[in-house]
């Protein structure tokens, strides 16, 4: 399990260098009036100090053998969620943020945890809109529109 903590998280360390000079080619504001490049650098920030948790915790670890999935990992679940989550990404743009984010809750919430379908749409409705509030006029992140462009 060492080695294992050890490459990922010399992998993440370098996907979070990799996002930071990126969003240094962008302009990154203030905390206060955030441009494109502060939110990829606030993440790979972040993404940068759990990957050296991850190193410094991997050295202090003994040396166990540990297969990849788990007795009682739900590979069809993390399945669906993957898939999910690509149709998420693909989907943004054309779609919208709102609209996007309610179909991704609804499908996360009802066929990977299995949530009754009055839970699903209450949770996604609240916590898709409770994001848009917080992101579009909290943060002022502009967010993809979508289907939505005239009217939002």
């Amino acid at each position: 399990m060492r080695k294992f903590d050890l490459i990922s998280g010399l992998f993440l360390l370098v996907v979070s260098i990799g996002i930071c000079v990126v969003s240094f080619q962008m302009e990154i504001g203030k905390p206060n009036a955030p441009s494109s490049g502060f939110y990829p650098l606030l993440t790979g920030g972040v993404l940068g100090l759990f990957s050296l948790i991850i190193i410094i915790q991997s050295r202090k670890q003994d040396e166990v053998s540990v297969r990849f999935w788990l007795p009682g990992a739900n590979k069809k679940a993390i399945l669906i969620a993957f898939v999910i989550i690509l149709i998420y990404i693909l989907l943004l743009e054309r779609m919208g943020f709102l609209v996007t984010t309610v179909l991704f809750f609804i499908l996360i919430s009802r066929f990977v945890s299995g949530h009754s379908w009055k839970t699903v749409l209450v949770f996604s409705f609240l916590a898709s809109v409770t994001t848009y509030i917080v992101f579009r006029f909290i943060l002022r992140a502009p967010l993809p529109q979508g289907i939505f462009e005239g009217f939002l």
